[in-house]
């Protein structure tokens, strides 16, 4: 048979099914695509005192723009503890701090396709 009539074959077979919402799009970090998904990202326990916020030992920050309570509350629908915080350039949502850009980056397109402006920040 020939090489090109398999292939488009297969192709006009499996693209719809690549292509339906059963398979559902699965984030660079494995969460799938659902809008249940609540954590707790700021929130850690360093010995016996608990750290809210910015730690060291996570530089890569998911922040995204702005100061709106409706936003915070549309952000906290996936990312429970949430909080709003400001620095020299303004006011801006804390969404979670992470060791490593590649968790950040997941949580980041999570919130991007709903439609949340989210973006990562290296804080040193």
């Amino acid at each position: 048979m020939n090489k090109y009539l398999i292939t488009s074959t297969l192709t006009i077979i499996i693209w719809p099914s690549l292509l339906s919402t059963a398979f559902g799009q699965v984030y660079p970090c494995g969460l799938p695509n659902t809008t249940n998904i609540v954590q707790n990202m700021n929130v850690s326990r360093n010995r016996p005192v608990i750290v809210i916020g910015n730690v060291s030992e996570k530089p890569y920050v998911v922040v995204v723009p702005g100061n709106s309570q409706q936003l915070l509350t549309q952000i906290r629908k996936y990312i429970q503890d949430a909080f709003l915080t400001q620095n020299r350039l303004g006011t801006y949502i804390y969404a979670g701090g992470y060791k490593n850009r590649f968790q950040a980056q997941c949580w980041t397109n999570l919130l991007n396709s709903q439609g949340i402006d989210a973006r990562v920040v290296y804080f040193r």
